[in-house]
């Protein structure tokens, strides 16, 4: 007993996850985020950081934007671009279908919490890459570009890697996406690699760390709005990340939900039969942190200057509800 104890421990507290920088240049030890973050067209260094960062703060960001290292004659960028951790290869896409552009995700099971790494606007993804594969930290995956098929084409004086890690709302995302009216005629191609269905954290601090514990950096991100809702069914989101879910799930009528400022639901707690704060149907928001107010609604959490659930947050529920 005292042994699976000590094992727990360990687990819990003592382990955490190596990364590598995903291109060549390596991790920045010094110097300006200008020496390495690619910024939209406006020219502004933070349009390339995580967070609402475009269109003078009215447009959410998912990822980090990493500059080229070098460029060949053509101006193109030349980096390899390479695994940040090992994991298994998720989800490719070789075409040019949508805003990434041509990517990879990377799921990464044997970390604290099972998170996924996104590899976007590729010129080119390498040819021994395969859905399934196993890859290890810092092998090649593809070349630097400027791919996407986004309103705003990205020239190839801002070429750049995109990078992401985050979790998945759902395992049943094509589903969803098939019953709404609004894509009626847009077939889902990406399956559960869809952008609608990620949600990422703020890279940078992590890649900036040599070692990070995912599980540790979720539960420190800071509450900004609560739901609650009605649901006899365990929700994948719990399933696939069991650590964010407190309480006994196979009972519960419900779960409150713990969201931050750009939605991702990073607590999980279940409602037992017969507690009053569980809706008659369906959810409800419980409460929203008031400083987060103005971010929420940037972020369409919110309505503006209402307490009512905005575009991004009743999007986001009826992925992880399947409603």
């Amino acid at each position: 007993m005292r042994v699976n104890l000590l094992i727990l421990l360990i687990s819990s507290y003592g382990f955490a996850s190596e990364l590598t920088w995903p291109t060549p240049t390596g991790r920045p030890t010094g110097g300006s985020l200008d020496d390495f973050i690619q910024p939209t067209i406006s020219g502004r260094t933070e349009s390339g950081l995580f967070g609402m960062t475009r269109n003078d703060g009215t447009r959410f960001h998912e990822g980090i934007d990493i500059q080229p290292g070098w460029v060949d004659a053509n101006n193109e960028p030349a980096d390899p671009i390479s695994a940040a951790m090992p994991g298994q290869i998720a989800y490719i896409e070789r075409s040019v279908r949508g805003p990434y552009g041509r990517y990879v995700v990377i799921e990464h099971p044997a970390a604290e919490l099972p998170v996924y790494t996104l590899y976007a606007h590729l010129a080119s993804i390498d040819g021994g890459i395969r859905v399934g594969a196993n890859v290890a930290s810092g092998q090649v995956l593809g070349r630097m570009g400027h791919t996407s098929a986004g309103v705003d084409p990205i020239t190839v004086d801002r070429s750049h890697l995109h990078f992401e890690i985050g979790l998945r709302l759902s395992d049943n995302f094509n589903r969803w996406y098939n019953q709404q009216p609004e894509f009626r005629g847009d077939p889902n191609v990406h399956g559960n690699y869809n952008g609608l269905n990620l949600v990422g954290f703020d890279p940078l601090p992590i890649l900036l760390r040599s070692r990070s514990d995912f599980h540790m950096v979720v539960n420190n991100l800071p509450n900004a709005l609560v739901v609650v809702a009605r649901t006899s069914s365990i929700p994948d989101f719990v399933r696939t990340y069991p650590q964010l879910a407190y309480g006994t799930a196979k009972s519960a009528a419900g779960w409150r939900i713990d969201f931050t400022w750009h939605g991702l639901p990073r607590r999980w707690t279940a409602l037992m039969p017969g507690d009053p704060t569980i809706p008659s149907s369906g959810w409800r928001i419980d409460r929203v942190y008031e400083n987060y107010r103005d971010t929420l609604e940037q972020r369409k959490m919110l309505e503006p200057g209402r307490t009512i659930p905005g575009e991004t947050l009743r999007r986001t529920m009826g992925v992880l509800l399947g409603t």
